[in-house]
C-alpha cells in the first residue's frame, strides 16, 4: 500500500504524517561534515534524534568517523545494519543490559561511558568473561549535573581503574554542556561553554600526566557545536539535531540548519474564522520545548495541544476550512520522532520513500 502512493505530492498525504526532506537533510549533513572536515575534530553524530539507521549511513559515508547512541537497544539496531563503531553515550548497568553489551563488542568497536568504580569492576569481569575487550570513556560533570565524576582528581582515578582492568581499554573522557546550550546571549554561551569544556580538557591532561593515553575527548551538541569544535584538546563532537532541526534550536538558538522534519496534518474542525482543530495531537508532537510552530499557512499559530488535537489559533493568515493541511515544525525533533514508526520520506514535494525509524522505541 505505501509504495503504491510512491509519487504522491506531500500535501495529500493521509495525515497526521511525520515527514522527512531528503533534500534539506542532505544538505545538512553536508554542511555540518563541512564544518569540520579539515579541522582536528571529528563527527561522532548523534542517532537519538532521527533512530534511523539509513540515516546514520548517510552521515558516516559525509565524513563522520562513527556514530553516538542514547541507550544500548539503539546501538543494537544500528549495529544491526552495519554500524561498527558506535559511542554509547550513557552507563550500562545491571547483568542484563551488560551481556548484551559484551555481545555487541564480539560484533563492534563499541564504546561505553563510565562514572562508577562498582561498574567498572563488573564490565571488566563480563567483558573478561565473554573473551572481549570493552573500550570505555570516563563520563566527566562538567555543570549538566546529570551523569559523571566531578572533573580533576575523581576523573584521574577513575581512569586508572579502568586502564588497569584487563577486559576494558581506556579510550578517553566525554562531557556534555547540554547547561549551556540554550542560554540566550551568544557571548554568554561562549563564554560558560568554556568554562565547562576547560575542566574536561584539563582532566584529560591529568590523566596522561599519570602515563595514560587519552586519545578521545568527546564532548559538545548541535547548540554549542561551533564553540566546543574548536576548543583546544576536544576531539570528537555528538551533533545530533543538526540533521534535521527543529524551532527550538533554529529560533531560540540561532543554528542555521534548515527545517528537515515536519508533520503534516488535516484541519477537521474550523468552528469560528479565528480558531480550527487539525489531527496532530500530542500523540504526533511533543511540547516538552514548548509548542510547536506552524509555518503553513502563514499566519496562524499552534496555542496548545490535546491528545488527538492541535488547537490553531489565528494570526492574520487566512481563514481555514475542514479538509485543509497545516505542516508544523516540532519544537524538539527528537521526542516528536520517537512517537512515530516511520518516515514520510519527501524528495522535491513528493513522497519518494517510506522508511522505518528503526531505534524508535528502544529506551531499555
Amino acid at each position: 500500500m505505501q509504495r503504491s502512493l510512491i509519487g504522491t505530492p506531500k500535501t495529500a498525504l493521509d495525515t497526521p504524517a511525520l515527514c522527512l526532506d531528503l533534500g534539506v537533510v542532505e544538505s545538512n549533513i553536508r554542511r555540518m561534515a563541512g564544518y569540520f572536515q579539515d579541522g582536528p575534530v571529528r563527527l561522532r553524530p548523534h542517532t537519538k534524534t532521527h533512530k534511523s539507521p539509513v540515516l546514520a549511513h548517510m552521515q558516516v559515508a559525509a565524513g563522520a568517523i562513527g556514530i553516538t547512541c542514547a541507550k544500548l537497544g539503539e546501538a543494537e539496531v544500528m549495529a544491526e545494519a552495519g554500524l561498527k563503531d558506535i559511542l554509547i553515550a550513557n552507563q550500562i548497568v545491571g547483568a542484563g543490559k551488560i551481556a548484551r553489551l559484551v555481545n555487541l563488542a564480539a560484533l563492534t568497536e563499541v564504546m561505553v561511558a563510565v562514572d562508577d568504580a562498582a561498574n567498572v569492576e563488573e564490565l571488566d569481569r563480563a567483558a573478561r568473561a565473554a573473551g572481549v575487550t570493552l573500550r570505555i570513556l570516563v563520563e566527566v560533570n562538567i555543570g549538566l549535573n546529570r551523569c559523571g565524576v566531578v572533573p580533576g582528581q575523581p576523573v584521574h582515578d577513575l581512569a586508572c581503574r579502568v586502564a588497569v582492568a584487563p577486559g576494558l581499554r581506556f579510550e578517553g573522557l566525554m562531557g556534555y554542556e547540554g547547561h549551556t546550550v540554550f542560554i540566550r546571549d551568544p557571548e554568554e554561551r561562549r563564554r560558560k561553554t568554556e568554562e565547562s569544556l576547560a575542566g574536561l580538557v584539563e582532566s584529560a591532561d591529568l590523566v596522561r600526566s599519570a602515563g595514560i593515553p587519552v586519545q578521545i575527548v568527546s564532548s559538545g551538541g548541535t547548540g554549542t557545536c561551533f564553540i566546543t569544535g574548536r576548543y583546544p584538546g576536544i576531539t570528537e563532537l555528538q551533533v545530533g539535531s543538526y540533521i534535521t532541526m527543529d524551532a527550538q534550536y533554529r529560533e531560540e538558538v540561532g543554528m542555521d540548519f534548515a527545517y528537515g522534519l515536519t508533520v503534516m496534518s488535516t484541519v477537521v474542525s474550523a468552528p469560528t474564522p479565528d480558531r480550527a482543530e487539525c489531527d496532530a495531537g500530542l500523540k504526533t508532537i511533543t511540547q516538552d520545548f514548548g509548542l510547536p510552530r506552524v509555518i503553513d499557512p502563514p499566519g496562524w499559530e499552534l496555542a496548545g495541544l490535546a491528545e488527538e488535537h492541535g488547537h490553531l489559533h489565528r494570526l492574520d493568515g487566512p481563514p481555514l476550512r475542514p479538509g485543509d493541511k497545516v505542516e508544523i515544525v516540532p519544537n524538539h525533533g527528537c521526542t516528536t520522532i520517537n512517537l512515530h514508526d516511520e518516515y514520510w520520506v519527501i524528495r522535491d514535494g513528493v513522497l519518494a520513500a517510506v522508511w522505518p525509524i528503526a531505534g524508535r522505541g528502544k529506551v531499555y
